[in-house]
């Protein structure tokens, strides 16, 4: 890890390290640890399956205005989001959000159990964390009448995950790209990590089809399921760089009708990463050839053009985007973590809401949740809440530092 800092980014560090009201604030995360988790339980129990957000953001709308945050609102997707008004009176902000949706269906989150310290419940982790961790963060700028020179924004986004494919970030960055300096992230486990690079993902639905028939009296004609099993073996040979890291899997396959029937159908989708935007672009172009040309082989087999037909469907876009290694956001989010005496890890990839700013050119990063994790993304999920408020201090002292103190630090170029 780099440990070159700007000295500009370690003098504003510096002061607010000896503020006393900063000071203060983050004494006051760690002694209101007990209510976040408490938050955090009530939160969780509001379901909220990607798409199907309205319940948990309207409910969390009014844990923002009693957080005092001004300008509650919501935008048509369901992302809802507040402020703490700057004294600079710039209009720019700087974005501090975690997302509402989980990866559950409706009955899946009944109740919260503790147990050995620990809380268990499907999305008690991801990341219903990281929007109550995101309330502190408020309570402390606001019990301690630290006013930042820029706003701060603090937001709850809708479909991160799955087919949501991130698009609320999309959505309100876009539509903020004026407004939005930087963009900070709370997802993924632990204190350490910090994502800072985009890894882009495409996939597609992929589905054949032909007239089908007897499998013995039909004998010769096509099939579905014969020409998904070409593309599928050749998109298994197909070669990825290590560095970037790039990865692609067949992820879901079915097809055919009858165990005695020639397929009249067959689909398969498939997931394509990776941390370069025109790697991933190349290895999308080669595969929407394989999809292609497996049709034409199964029909040039039987010597029957145009017998079966593909269909394509580009199902989910995530943009990949990279920032430089020594970039003052970066530093600026190490030098937070350093603050608490802990040795950040950069992340060289990651596939979190910081894709899409990081797309439009806004400098923004991912830090962990904090405490200890489990089972992400199954029913078994659980989360000990030892030590998980520094992950609001590394909150704090990182949107204080580029939103600027009035009095106290001038915000950074970044």
């Amino acid at each position: 890890m780099s440990t070159q800092f700007d000295q500009d980014l370690q003098l504003i560090f510096q002061k607010l390290n000896e503020n006393p009201e900063v000071q203060k604030a983050l004494a006051f995360l760690e002694q209101d640890a007990a209510n976040t988790i408490a938050q955090q339980k009530e939160l969780v129990v509001v379901e909220a399956p990607t798409f199907q957000e309205e319940k948990r953001s309207r409910y969390y709308a009014q844990m923002m205005e009693q957080a005092g945050l001004q300008d509650v609102q919501h935008d048509a997707n369901w992302n809802v989001w507040g402020k703490i008004y700057g004294m600079g009176n710039t209009g720019k902000c700087i974005l501090l959000e975690g997302h509402l949706d989980t990866v559950f269906g409706w009955g899946d989150v009944k109740e919260v159990v503790e147990k050995d310290g620990k809380l268990y419940a499907p999305g008690i982790c991801d990341d219903t964390r990281a929007l109550a961790a995101n309330l502190s963060v408020v309570r402390a700028l606001l019990n301690h009448e630290i006013r930042p020179y820029h706003d701060i924004m603090i937001a709850g986004t809708a479909a991160e995950e799955g087919l949501g494919a991130m698009s609320g970030m999309r959505h309100l960055v876009n539509n903020k790209a004026d407004e939005i300096i930087a963009a900070i992230s709370i997802d993924g486990p632990s204190n350490d990590a910090i994502y800072y690079n985009a890894t882009g993902m495409i996939n597609y639905d992929v589905t054949y089809t032909g007239p089908g028939g007897h499998a013995y009296l039909a004998f010769g004609t096509p099939s579905a399921v014969h020409a998904m099993g070409r593309a599928i073996a050749a998109l298994g040979d197909m070669p990825t760089p290590q560095v970037p890291k790039t990865t692609y899997t067949v992820s879901l396959a079915k097809g055919g009708q009858a165990i005695h029937g020639i397929a009249q159908e067959a689909n398969f989708k498939i997931n394509m990463r990776s941390d370069s935007a025109q790697v991933l672009a190349e290895l999308e172009s080669k595969a929407l050839a394989i999809f292609r040309q497996a049709a034409e082989q199964e029909n040039a087999r039987w010597g029957r053009p145009d017998t079966i037909k593909v269909k394509v469907e580009q199902i989910l876009n995530v943009p990949a985007g990279s920032q430089p290694d020594d970039c003052r956001m970066l530093q600026a989010a190490k030098l937070a973590t350093l603050a608490l005496g802990i040795t950040p890890r950069p992340l060289l990839g990651g596939c979190t809401n910081t894709n899409m700013p990081i797309a439009i050119g806004i400098p923004a990063i991912t830090y962990g949740r904090g405490g200890v994790e489990y089972g992400t993304h199954t029913v078994n999920e659980w989360f000990d809440p030892t030590g998980v408020h520094v992950c609001e201090q590394k909150s704090l002292l990182l949107l204080l530092a580029l939103a600027g103190l009035s009095g106290v630090t001038e915000p950074p170029q970044l």
